[in-house]
């Protein structure tokens, strides 16, 4: 119980950081990274914001409501340290669910997954679980962890190509990092991981559609579902 609590403390302690991240981001295709309060044009700190969800200057409304990127990046560390034991595998799934905390609140908004989030996921993970194979001679745990993010990686592309309105290059790129953080636990929950993200997104289409609050040909963005699928699967069936 110690550790779930001490790892939703760090969550929270670093939302800020993911906020002020969140919000750089959170632009269209194409147009330049924010930095600077878009209501008073204050330059805002490239590495905090503050949970309140506003400018800290003009107190005009920014980026995620209040409080909400911190709250989830608490319960995602928690779930994590609730069902990663060693060390070095935690902290490389923790990086992905960082990461994915903020490309999930992007790509909800602006519907993109931008490559200098989705490649530094992947490749700090693999990192991590790289020297974790060193340390514990566990290197069939990260052959599985690479096959898997190819494979994940690789169908989404396949996606991709089928249906470039329906999916884009960012999710498959995203895949890497679920798949390898999945696959490091085998092959069943990188499946799993898969499954479960379309499932939720299904599941969400369908409310939306039911509340009148979508239509059927609307898109919805997918890459929060990828992500969220993942962190499921790991919780659900990791051992």
């Amino acid at each position: 119980m110690g550790r779930i609590l001490a790892a939703a403390v760090v969550g929270l302690l670093l939302g800020p950081l993911l906020r002020a991240q969140v919000f750089t981001h959170t632009v269209p295709a194409g147009e330049p990274w924010r930095h600077g309060c878009p209501h008073c044009q204050a330059r805002l700190h490239s590495a905090f914001l503050p949970p309140t969800g506003r400018c800290p200057r003009c107190r005009a409304r920014i980026g995620p409501p209040p409080a909400l990127v911190e709250v989830v990046a608490a319960a995602a560390l928690a779930v994590v340290a609730w069902r990663v034991r060693e060390p070095l595998p935690l902290l490389a799934v923790a990086w992905v669910a960082l990461f994915g905390v903020v490309l999930a609140h992007v790509d909800a908004t602006v519907r993109r997954l931008p490559d200098r989030l989705t490649f530094p996921a992947a490749g700090g993970a693999l990192v991590l679980f790289g020297l974790s194979a060193v340390v514990d001679g566990e290197y069939g745990h990260l052959a599985s962890a690479v096959a898997c993010a190819l494979a994940l990686a690789a169908f989404y592309l396949v996606l991709v190509l089928i249906s470039p309105n329906g999916m884009g290059l960012g999710d498959a790129k995203a895949a890497l990092a679920v798949g390898l953080v999945a696959g490091w636990f085998g092959w069943g929950i990188a499946v799993a991981a898969a499954v479960a993200g379309f499932l939720l997104a299904g599941l969400y289409a369908a409310a939306l559609l039911l509340l009148r609050r979508a239509g059927r040909k609307d898109h919805i963005a997918h890459g929060p579902f990828l992500l969220l699928g993942g962190l499921v699967a790991i919780a659900l069936l990791a051992v």
